[in-house]
């Protein structure tokens, strides 16, 4: 099943989906009609250098982590861009127009593992507050909380593998 990220830069908003593949490959598209292509990603060293491979043809870019987002430079051009979660982006909408009451659970968006878990059960959270970071595809992502609460509960730890749609942790709003 694919994964979609709504991609926002600048200039306009992109959807991006991948998927594994049989052979334990991934593939990617942009936009829903789009055609499907072979992707690779690669960490070069420690830094923040990647090699993206789109069809066989690689491409070096740069990745940084902002405030909000992050940006990559590829060649002489560099762009700023935030990711959210395509089913996350209606969610939060929702969350928020709802005022944020209740019951927040916070799923795992993608198969992966977690590096960190950043808050204990009683902490009390704010919208945006970081809760866990999952590792997927070599990436970190951070899972932030979608309304403002006290952690009720937390269902795993460093180092814990866990699926796409798993409940990772509760906070009563």
């Amino acid at each position: 099943m694919a994964q979609k990220f709504l991609i926002h830069t600048d200039t306009r908003d992109v959807v991006l989906e991948y998927e594994a593949t049989d052979d334990d490959g991934i593939r990617v598209r942009i936009n829903e009609d789009g055609p499907w292509k072979t992707a690779g990603l690669e960490q070069v060293g420690d830094t923040g250098l990647f090699l993206l491979m789109i069809d066989n043809q690689p491409t070096e870019l740069y990745l940084e982590r902002r405030r909000g987002g992050a940006s990559v430079t590829i060649g002489r051009h560099t762009f700023d861009f935030k990711v959210d979660r395509w089913r996350s982006a209606f969610e939060n909408r929702d969350t928020e127009e709802a005022g944020a009451t209740g019951t927040l659970k916070i799923t795992a968006p993608m198969t992966g593992s977690i590096v960190d878990v950043q808050r204990s059960v009683g902490d009390p959270v704010e919208t945006g507050d970081v809760l866990l970071i999952i590792e997927s595809m070599k990436m970190d992502n951070e899972l932030r909380t979608p309304g403002n609460g006290v952690v009720s509960a937390i269902h795993v730890k460093a180092g814990d593998r866990v699926t796409a749609g798993q409940l990772l942790a509760v906070v009563e709003a």
